[in-house]
């Protein structure tokens, strides 16, 4: 599967213009004068809020300085803010960075950890324990440090969809009745991704029990597309497609069974990957259909 995440990257689809009709039901459509970090940019001019920025408004702006750093007197450096600089790179791009030393785990971590607190009210994330994360960022920087072997995920944090059992933290498949529930073991699809050097950003917002298409998830919370906060991000993997498309991370893991990777995709202008059914395991993820399960990337 590692592959296939290194493969996402490199084929990133085009940033959508439309997004399906369907409104987020029963949740309240924000008013004209409310600061959303995923509003609307024909509303953004009445915004107060100035760290506020849509995912359109953030490739614009990011592109816009790029363009302005060859833009000066020969030989004069303009280098692009860091943490914008940090938010644009691939997965690819800041697994390597990270494993030559060009970037702390520290540093990315935290540039990805306040997207998150920017985009909070996407509702993205059901369990996001910053502390953690910086924890294993500053681990990852010491074993870089002391020469250690590095995996070829060497501090990427990855978001996980909730319905996949992580040790160390919660999984709730999205409904009430497991909101207490502590798995004793990582998946074996976590468990590679942690022995690879990859970092768990935290858990993901889905439809409840990933038996839906919309992300409106009565117990967590409803999931907003980072376009529009008035309309779905598509399901069930909702969480993680609005992650990765208000860059909280460069790729996340997802699950489909029916869609579930595809759809949120399409919403989210994303590339969604569904592997062959059986081609990773599935072992300790929340099971619809034996036949149709797999995990894959966003």
């Amino acid at each position: 599967m590692l592959a296939h995440l290194e493969a996402r990257c490199e084929i990133r689809a085009g940033i959508a213009s439309r997004l399906g009709s369907v409104e987020t039901r029963g949740v309240d459509r924000p008013s004209r004068g409310r600061k959303h970090p995923g509003a609307s940019p024909r509303r953004a001019h009445r915004m107060t809020n100035d760290n506020s920025m849509t995912r359109r408004q953030f490739v614009a702006q990011t592109a816009a300085a790029v363009a302005l750093s060859g833009s000066g007197a020969p030989g004069q450096a303009h280098a692009a803010p860091l943490k914008e600089t940090l938010l644009a790179l691939t997965a690819s791009q800041a697994a390597r960075a990270l494993r030559r030393g060009e970037i702390s785990a520290e540093s990315y971590a935290s540039a990805l950890l306040a997207q998150c607190k920017r985009g909070a009210s996407l509702n993205a994330f059901i369990t996001l324990r910053p502390d953690r994360v910086l924890e294993a960022a500053r681990a990852c920087d010491h074993k870089r440090s002391v020469g250690a072997k590095l995996g070829p995920l060497h501090g990427l944090p990855i978001p996980i969809k909730d319905s996949v059992n992580t040790k160390d933290l919660p999984t709730t498949a999205g409904t009430p009745a497991l909101r207490n529930f502590r798995p004793s073991e990582d998946a074996p699809l976590v468990r590679a991704l942690r022995e690879a050097g990859a970092i768990v950003l935290g858990k993901t917002n889905l439809h409840e029990l990933s038996y839906g298409y919309t992300s409106n998830n009565h117990a967590f919370g409803a999931i907003h597309n980072p376009y529009d906060p008035t309309r779905i991000p598509g399901g069930s993997s909702g969480g993680t497609a609005a992650a990765i498309a208000y860059h909280m991370a460069p790729l996340g893991v997802a699950e489909d069974t029916e869609g579930s990777i595809r759809v949120p995709a399409a919403l989210c202008g994303l590339a969604g990957f569904r592997p062959t059914t059986g081609r990773y395991p599935t072992h300790a993820c929340a099971p619809i259909s034996p036949l149709f399960d797999q995990v894959g990337p966003h």
